[in-house]
């Protein structure tokens, strides 16, 4: 079959598994009223707590790297978890300072956030921070330039590819697409204060590792990219974890295939398409295949 991106080393598909550590940041960006309420908040200590160690004991069985994203104050709050992932081999990237939305913020707000969480990152792994992904996926009118400021290499926020792209061409800048039916918060996370159910709260088992699977399989025919975003106090949970396991035993089982960290997915697909050729909805770019052309019109913003 032929694959949309010629991925080096004769792989198929690359496979992320992401882990957004938000602890108990998450919970205090959907209601501020959270910080106040100490039970509302241990659902998100589980995860730092019970969930990492727990997603990390697979991960060893696997001999599997995996990528996990910190907002900065967890990371404060939490840094035994930060501690164990860096001495496992994984990867660690930038997911805010608080868990506040970017939408929402005039530029200096932003620009703290930022540079706060890298800061606070780098300083506690002794790494460069090179990816970033934005808290509720979304940005502002900032958000791109900030992050090619501080030198951030790539995000993984977009939901308008099924591939890696360059967002900005110039610089070099990706985007490794993501998309909500890859996540584990639509159909695991239910809370009380404030009520949120997002659709699908306490989803079965056998229903989540169909939705995966099957998402994988189409990925993989068309030589794509599967990214996984996961949440430790979700996913981390002792049932939910062995679906996690049985999840990576059927990936394991197809040929071409290899479980990477985000910076892996950008510099392998660095490597094999150039900045001329890789626009969203080219696909086949490293064959020249053009992007299709998009009208911009007044009051609907593109990324790209």
């Amino acid at each position: 079959m032929e694959r949309r991106i010629p991925w080096p080393d004769g792989i198929q598909c690359p496979c992320v598994l992401c882990f957004h550590v938000d602890a108990e940041s998450l919970l205090i960006a959907v209601d501020h009223d959270n910080a106040k309420r100490p039970i509302t908040l241990s659902q998100g200590t589980y995860g730092p707590r019970l969930g990492v160690p727990r997603i990390l004991a697979v991960l060893r069985k696997y001999d599997l790297k995996a990528s996990f994203y910190f907002p900065g104050i967890t990371a404060e709050r939490h840094p035994y978890a930060v501690e164990a992932i860096i001495a496992d081999g994984h990867e660690i990237g930038v997911h805010g300072y608080t868990h506040d939305r970017p939408d929402s913020f005039e530029i200096d707000r932003e620009r703290e956030e930022l540079t706060r969480a890298k800061d606070v990152l780098e300083r506690m792994t002794g790494e460069r921070m090179r990816g970033y992904i934005s808290p509720a996926w979304e940005y502002s009118v900032n958000t791109v330039s900030l992050l090619q400021e501080y030198g951030f290499e790539f995000a993984c926020d977009a939901m308008d590819e099924d591939v890696p792209y360059y967002l900005d061409p110039e610089s070099g800048f990706l985007e490794l697409p993501i998309n909500w039916t890859l996540d584990d918060a639509p159909l695991y996370w239910f809370n009380l204060l404030p009520p949120l159910n997002y659709g699908a709260p306490y989803a079965e088992p056998s229903r989540v590792l169909e939705l995966w699977t099957s998402e994988f399989d189409a990925l993989y025919d068309d030589g794509a990219y599967f990214h996984l975003t996961m949440h430790p106090f979700l996913t981390g949970r002792g049932a939910r974890v062995r679906t996690l396991e049985k999840l990576i035993q059927y990936i394991l089982l197809r040929p071409g295939v290899r479980f990477c960290t985000t910076g892996e997915v950008a510099d392998m697909y660095r490597s094999v398409v150039s900045p001329e050729q890789g626009r969203p909805g080219a696909w086949f770019p490293a064959k020249g295949d053009p992007a299709p052309e998009i009208n911009r019109v007044e009051g609907v913003p593109l990324l790209a």
